[in-house]
């Protein structure tokens, strides 16, 4: 030690030495007391200087026990910064004074860290079986079975840390959870969840897991509760962010919207911005979606932001941007896009060579009903874009009172304050554009997001939509028609709109639907019902036979009657 060092004991109040585990007496430098401005906040590395000049001028153990104590201590803060070189130092000079189970415990942290597991598992051992009551101990070893999937003796070694801490111990309970989740074993997940109470110190983390588990077993009203009731907790941003998959699979499409955002404005987390990209897309709003869509591309560079933003340029008619974001190892979306752009024109491209069989047979028939009958403009596309203000007059003159009001609010920038059922006339509307339209599937696409959140607001008017405008492109393809093909090929974008519309549609499969004489003789018929009855119909080859109230729904049909059998 140099004879030039001076140390000056600063006392400390029982109670602040109790609480931050520091002797009474506490040895600082005197060239650090210019620096100890608050005796409640004495920096680490001042502590740490003081201890070691203390034992260096007497070895106390009573000294010693504080200062491997905030060796540790520093050595957690340079392992959460990721200075493993730094830690290492630490832990060496605690292992120098002694090593217990503390030195073996941090040993095998940071062999984990570096990704040492075998070694790091060896450690952590010998940690618990110094200290068989170490329940952080067998925790950390837990953790690190959980990294390598290795589920089963990560739970066993969270159910000892339970036991050895009396359950006053918090986190494994959790993790516990979080096993059972990655397993698949929800069942389990949830007999753990349930024996939880609104006292556990982490009850907002289990409410969170519980709506995530409801969202998986496709309990959506449930999950949606559940995330509310943790929202009224504290507004925490993943509750927002699992909340709004709760209500995009019940067709609350601007609720969910408006929880993506909330989310993000709470946690800046660039993965919410490519859902939002999606619920803005769903709902028709394409320049609001482009813009979260570029920016997440920006931020993270995730590929599937360039497919998505892809989809959105093509509906919003820029082919050429639409066909430059692709790359050309996504074969068939390119040459999707570019016969878009090329129909769009009014020009054949027949050399352009489809993998899926509906895309090859679909756009081939387009092509030919160009080259037998000509180009055929639209009323409603201007300058390769749907005319939003002229689709708005189209469906104020349906008379209807109700979707009259919900397009006025829309046209002065307004929200309308609740959702509304479709009607069967705007299901006939909407199957008569599709028709004007043909030429110009993007802005089919771009139809069914936009002309549903105008007339409805509802996932499921959406769903309807689509449905519709795939079966029509089924019919157009020439391909025979089968539900479990149908189901195959789109099932799974329906369900993301409407859970429960997709299940129903699924259904049919194993239970079969309403006849056309039980259908018929409905005096109030559903848009839903309707729509699978058609499908129904168009399995049996019946569909000739099937009649509804609307004449713009029946040409509909008429025209589907080539995809039946």
């Amino acid at each position: 030690m140099n004879d030039k060092t001076v140390i000056v004991y600063l006392p400390l109040k029982p109670e602040m030495a109790k609480a931050n585990n520091l002797p009474i007496k506490l040895p600082i430098l005197v060239q650090d007391m210019g620096n100890v401005l608050d005796l409640d906040r004495i920096d680490l590395d001042i502590i740490i200087r003081g201890l070691e000049a203390q034992c260096l001028l007497e070895s106390d153990d009573y000294y010693e026990s504080y200062l491997i104590y905030y060796y540790y201590e520093a050595f957690k803060r340079s392992l959460n910064s990721g200075n493993f070189d730094e830690s290492k130092k630490f832990l060496e000079r605690a292992g120098k004074i002694k090593k217990d189970y503390r030195y073996h415990f941090y040993l095998g942290l940071l062999l984990r860290e570096e990704g040492k597991i075998e070694l790091s598992e060896i450690e952590l051992r010998q940690a618990i079986e110094m200290n068989r009551e170490f329940y952080i101990g067998y925790y950390e070893l837990g953790r690190l079975f959980q990294l390598q999937e290795e589920y089963d003796e990560a739970v066993s070694s969270y159910v000892k840390s339970v036991e050895k801490s009396g359950g006053q111990f918090p986190l494994p309970f959790v993790a516990t959870i979080d096993c059972f989740i990655s397993k698949g074993d929800y069942s389990a997940a949830m007999e753990v969840i349930d024996n939880v109470n609104e006292q556990f110190p982490l009850y907002s983390e289990i409410l969170l897991r519980k709506g995530v588990i409801l969202n998986e077993t496709q309990k959506y009203s449930l999950a949606e509760a559940t995330f509310s009731e943790n929202i009224g907790l504290g507004e925490d941003w993943k509750s927002f962010y699992n909340r709004s998959f709760s209500r995009a699979r019940q067709g609350k499409l601007f609720e969910a919207y408006d929880d993506l955002k909330t989310a993000f404005k709470i946690s800046g987390n660039s993965e919410v911005l490519y859902e939002l990209a999606i619920s803005e897309k769903n709902m028709g709003m394409l320049e609001d979606s482009l813009s979260h869509c570029e920016r997440y591309y920006n931020e993270t560079l995730d590929e599937k932001a360039l497919v998505l933003k892809a989809r959105i340029l093509d509906m919003m008619g820029d082919y050429d941007s639409a066909i430059e974001a692709t790359e050309e190892r996504y074969v068939e979306l390119k040459n999707v896009l570019l016969i878009h752009k090329y129909l769009a024109e009014g020009k054949i491209k027949r050399d352009l060579p489809f993998e899926e069989p509906l895309n090859e047979f679909y756009y081939r028939s387009l092509q030919n009903k160009i080259a037998r009958d000509g180009f055929s403009d639209c009323r409603l596309i201007e300058s390769g874009r749907i005319n939003i203000e002229r689709l708005t007059e189209l469906l104020t003159e349906l008379g209807i009172d109700d979707l009259t009001e919900r397009i006025s609010l829309l046209s002065e920038g307004l929200l309308p304050g609740k959702t509304r059922e479709v009607t069967l006339p705007e299901v006939g509307l909407f199957t008569t554009l599709i028709f004007e339209m043909q030429f110009f599937p993007s802005q089919q696409e771009y139809l069914s997001y936009l002309m549903s959140f105008l007339v409805s607001g509802k996932g499921k008017t959406t769903a309807i939509f689509k449905t519709l405008l795939y079966l029509e492109r089924w019919s157009l393809s020439g391909l025979p028609f089968t539900i479990e093909a149908f189901v195959d090929e789109y099932i799974e974008e329906i369900k993301d709109l409407s859970f429960d519309f997709g299940l129903n549609i699924a259904r049919i499969i194993e239970y079969g639907g309403s006849d056309i004489d039980t259908f018929e003789e409905e005096q109030d018929v559903d848009p839903e019902e309707a729509v699978l009855t058609i499908i129904y119909s168009l399995e049996k080859g019946t569909i000739s036979e099937l009649r509804t109230p609307d004449y713009s729904l029946n040409n509909y049909i008429s025209r589907l009657s080539g995809a039946g059998g």
